[in-house]
């Protein structure tokens, strides 16, 4: 399972949102990827999430890097691995 661990916002001046960061008092503990597609547009929105779940900022319709990162769940067997 892929999560995203740092999300850049291409903006003057450019922002970064890092999972582990503190931000405005809270730490980030998640963003999620919350947009929707439409037949000829696309709504970008990202959500940056504290430890309570509770948003910290939300981003729309701007230009972002997003950087993945692969996480294995529990009873996930890895690719080359065996049961």
């Amino acid at each position: 399972m892929q999560v995203i661990q740092r999300l850049t916002v291409v903006s003057n001046p450019t922002r970064i949102f890092e999972i582990g960061t503190e931000l405005n008092g809270s730490e980030v503990i998640e963003i999620k990827q919350v947009g929707t597609e439409y037949g000829n547009n696309v709504h970008s929105e990202f959500h940056v999430l504290d430890e309570n779940d509770e948003l910290i900022v939300s981003i729309e319709n701007a230009p972002v890097i997003v950087e993945y990162q692969q996480i294995v769940e529990h009873d996930e067997i890895m690719e080359g691995e065996s049961a």
